[in-house]
């Protein structure tokens, strides 16, 4: 039996601090598992999953998860070439790690050229009694950074998370079809 081929290929990164839930989020999407034992990303950690839109077109999202830890810092861009989109994520419980994605948007950036796309994600939606992100704080970020969508999420329950990726695939086709 042959495998159905891809419409399109894209490459897709996540960026954000350390243990913002980057990995979480993959493994979510791609597996549809969560693992609550934290274990650190070394460099980058590379996954793939097609996703099928709906007016039926098939897309190949290849998911860079790169290492958020500042030790990284320095082997990052060698992981950027060809990304042509990335979820910028935060963590909705700790407002540091939000202010923190204006410099993984300009590293973003200055690897990848302006025209690439960008949604803001804030992880942990399900830790509702700990959130320290307010919906104002993310819009003001979200508009700071010219991304596409800010979508707030849960690696731990699915939520919103599909959608994310989705929703880049459905942006990443829109302009290549452009």
């Amino acid at each position: 039996m042959s495998k159905i081929q891809p419409d399109y290929n894209y490459k897709i990164l996540l960026l954000g601090s350390a243990a913002v839930g980057k990995t979480s989020l993959v493994q979510r999407f791609v597996h549809d598992r969560f693992d609550s034992s934290y274990l650190m990303t070394i460099g980058m950690e590379p996954s793939e999953k097609h996703v099928d839109l709906e007016d039926g077109t098939r897309v190949a999202l290849s998911i860079w998860d790169l290492a958020g830890q500042e030790r990284f810092r320095f082997v990052r861009p060698t992981f950027y070439k060809g990304a042509k989109a990335a979820l910028l994520v935060y963590d909705l419980t700790r407002a540091t790690t939000l202010k923190d994605i204006k410099k993984w948007e300009k590293e973003f950036v200055d690897n990848c050229g302006k025209e690439v796309v960008k949604i803001l994600v804030g992880n942990k939606e399900d830790l509702k009694n700990q959130i320290a992100v307010s919906k104002k704080e993310s819009e003001e970020m979200h508009s700071k950074i010219k991304s596409k969508e800010n979508i707030r999420t849960s690696a731990l329950t699915g939520n919103q998370v599909d959608e994310a990726f989705t929703t880049i695939a459905k942006l990443l086709v829109s302009l290549s079809k452009k």
